[in-house]
């Protein structure tokens, strides 16, 4: 593996209009840099291809003005600058008080270091964790290659058991799956001006060489999280290899409105097993509009992964969604009794 940076130019944006200009200006030799904790890692390793080029340009955007502030209104509800770093929601008393999934969320990502390095925006737009995708050596479907090497290779950890295309990997962020699940949208600049599109509508699926459906001249400046109506019951869980450090093997985000004992609303997002967040249609149809039992909430885990395909050696993943999935809707459950 290769272990010094290429050369390229580092542009410090003071604006979002300057930044979207650099990028419309140098075309797919830029890329957006905040925390850099992913693309700095692939450029030292130099991993390339005809759909995937080192950059030659990196556009600084951590300079720009409020890009990491987190704000909060009655009516509009929260909105999250794209370079807000992963400590900054995990540490949010907003956040921690009425989005309490981000911040749980938050603090399983990565190590202390990470939190503090690594931004909102890296976290949604991260690339993926397969190992034929981030070696050099290997010029997979992602990559502009004609095949990907995890199919009949390597597919224990970091891949998926559902929606599986050409490319089979999973997708590795924690915040997408949440913020999909508290249906966020995303706020994304151009040199054409600033646009809002739902979170969930962003991520492409795995017949495509990106994971979003961000150009090569759009970048994401932000994301904001409308006000749940009444009281929302939240929960995230994540099984990982690494219990410090690592990304996801499954990971379930749930929301849920509950009234009189009904689950009048109810969303359940998968991360870590298809190769974008998951929503869980099946699960949340079995749940919604019913007084919550035992029977439902396995009858919600079985459905959960219903048409999953898992690959030779990750079948595992199955009975641990349908886990994650049991443990997330009895928690919420055992806390709307309660309350």
């Amino acid at each position: 593996m290769l272990l010094e940076l290429p050369s390229f130019e580092h542009i410090d944006a003071k604006s979002i209009k300057e930044a979207a200009f650099w990028l419309h200006h140098y075309g797919d030799k830029a890329r957006v840099v905040a925390g850099a904790t992913d693309l700095l890692g692939m450029m030292k390793d130099g991993v390339k291809g005809q759909k995937f080029k080192i950059p030659e340009v990196l556009v600084n955007i951590k300079t720009i003005p409020g890009m990491n502030r987190i704000t909060y209104d009655e009516a509009t509800g929260l909105r999250i600058g794209a370079a807000g770093t992963v400590n900054q929601l995990e540490t949010s008393d907003i956040i921690k008080q009425r989005f309490n999934l981000l911040s749980q969320a938050a603090r399983q990502i990565g190590t202390t270091q990470i939190r503090n390095m690594g931004t909102l925006g890296g976290n949604i737009c991260q690339r993926p964790r397969c190992m034929y995708f981030r070696h050099p050596h290997f010029l997979c479907f992602k990559k502009g290659g004609a095949q990907c090497y995890a199919i009949t290779g390597e597919h224990r950890y970091y891949h998926s058991i559902l929606e599986k295309g050409r490319c089979v990997m999973a997708h590795p962020s924690d915040m997408a799956p949440v913020l999909v699940a508290l249906k966020a949208r995303a706020i994304i600049a151009s040199s054409d001006g600033e646009k809002e599109v739902s979170l969930e509508d962003c991520f492409l699926g795995p017949n495509n060489f990106s994971e979003t459906v961000l150009e090569s001249n759009e970048f994401l400046i932000g994301v904001r999280v409308p006000n749940q109506n009444g009281r929302a019951y939240q929960a995230f869980l994540k099984q990982r290899i690494r219990h410090a450090a690592d990304f996801a093997l499954s990971s379930v985000a749930t929301v849920a409105q509950i009234s009189n004992g009904i689950w009048e609303e109810i969303s359940i997002i998968l991360g870590g097993v298809a190769p974008f967040p998951y929503r869980a249609s099946m699960a949340e149809d079995i749940v919604k509009g019913k007084r919550l039992d035992e029977r439902l909430i396995l009858g919600a885990a079985e459905a959960s992964v219903e048409g999953a395909h898992p690959l030779p050696m990750n079948h595992y993943k199955v009975d641990l969604t349908k886990a994650l999935v049991k443990r997330a809707l009895t928690s919420i459950w055992d806390e709307a009794q309660k309350s």
